[in-house]
């Protein structure tokens, strides 16, 4: 018959030794019931760890048990923060366990085995790893306001993270929607960014919007594993308010545009978009700033075509340089092309939108020939097709 398991040892608080391991031997003096019938002698030494003396650990560093021969490692199990896993069958002379969470309290139960009598003995250790030695922050943006209905989340994270922690991290953000649910997903744009798209074409108009990152304690693996992780430092939360549902569309074969609030039209006007060698892109942006009057030059940048202007009632719609704006110069608004990329509207129109938008709502450009890069500003990432955008970016399961 297989011995029953010994009772768990309960570990007395004591200065951290990390530096030398101590004995860790078979004891019944504990307040915990147990059939001890198969508890070796207590002089003889089952294992060694580097815990036996206090319960602090660093964070980052692993719960590390020496088997003494001839015992080893028979199973494990592991309690912390994220649940209990349990590992059996492991017959190891040492075994090492995930490194330990800032603040937070592990428990391992190890399970010794006699590899010569078959005699087994269960001994417990709890350990508290220390305060975290580097530390990372998240920034949601846009912050907390009103926006239009193509507004993209986006949190960016103060250190880089690795492909390999991204599903990870990924599982910690959330975003809801209300009064209508939807689903979504998040996407990578770069090494410390994660972007949030529903899978519907734009928000509903008149939704709140609450975006979290729960990364507190949440680990970014180091370059050197356990040397060098860091480790959020706080939870972080926004919300907005989706407004009503205003989208310019601007059609560069005809050099006219159209807005629309709720799907009803509320005004129509001409344009100017880029003419040759200028190409205005084609596809969806949105408004990201506005600006009463902005300075707008090519000087140093090219010799054709040299501008250098104080431009009125600017809307950004890329990172590039694309805006929306009045030019009361441009006599072709509404019959040619000939603007240096941006799209030229008249004053009046001008004015009403700049009144009227918000940071977020969609201007849809067609008909230019020049498709818009998926980097060149939050709207831009609509144009990927959802399909594409949730293959690369579905949480990691959890349990």
């Amino acid at each position: 018959m297989k011995p029953k398991f010994a009772t768990p040892l309960i570990l007395i608080a004591g200065a951290l030794s990390l530096s030398a391991c101590s004995v860790l031997s078979a004891s019944t003096s504990n307040d915990l019931s147990a059939d001890i019938s198969n508890v070796a002698s207590s002089d003889v030494i089952t294992a060694k760890t580097n815990v036996d003396n206090g319960i602090n650990l660093a964070a980052g560093k692993s719960i590390e048990v020496n088997a003494q021969d001839p015992w080893v490692v028979e199973s494990v199990s592991t309690t912390g923060p994220s649940g209990t896993t349990e590992d059996r069958g492991l017959a190891l002379t040492i075994w090492k366990s995930q490194p330990v969470d800032p603040g937070q309290m592990t428990t391992v139960r190890v399970t010794m085995l006699n590899s010569q009598t078959g005699e087994t003995q269960t001994i417990q250790r709890n350990v508290i790893g220390g305060p975290a030695q580097r530390t990372y922050t998240a920034t949601i943006t846009p912050p907390k306001g009103k926006y239009g209905v193509g507004v993209i989340p986006i949190v960016e994270f103060s250190k880089s993270v690795p492909e390999a922690d991204r599903p990870e991290i990924t599982s910690h953000l959330s975003v809801t929607s209300s009064p209508t649910a939807l689903t979504g997903g998040w996407r990578w744009i770069s090494d410390t960014q994660a972007a949030y798209r529903p899978s519907t074409q734009f928000w509903p108009a008149r939704q709140t919007v609450v975006v979290k990152a729960d990364i507190a304690n949440v680990k970014i693996s180091g370059t050197k594993a356990g040397t060098n992780d860091s480790w959020g430092q706080r939870n972080e939360s926004a919300t907005y308010k989706i407004d009503r549902a205003m989208i310019l569309n601007l059609n560069a074969s005809t050099d006219q545009g159209v807005a629309t609030i709720d799907g009803k039209v509320v005004r129509k006007f001409g344009i100017s978009l880029g003419k040759p060698g200028y190409t205005t892109r084609s596809g969806i942006k949105t408004i990201m700033e506005r600006y009463e009057v902005t300075r707008m030059t090519n000087v140093g940048v090219t010799n054709d075509s040299v501008y250098d202007i104080q431009v009125p009632l600017a809307m950004r719609l890329t990172v590039s340089g694309e805006f929306l704006h009045a030019a009361p110069w441009n006599g072709n608004i509404g019959y040619a092309n000939t603007s240096h990329g941006c799209s030229n509207i008249s004053y009046d129109d001008a004015s009403y939108f700049f009144k009227k938008t918000l940071e977020g709502d969609p201007v849809i450009t067609k008909n230019t020939g020049r498709a818009i890069e998926a980097y060149n500003g939050p709207g831009a990432l609509w144009n990927i097709p959802y399909a594409k955008w949730a293959k690369f970016t579905a949480p990691k399961p959890t349990a």
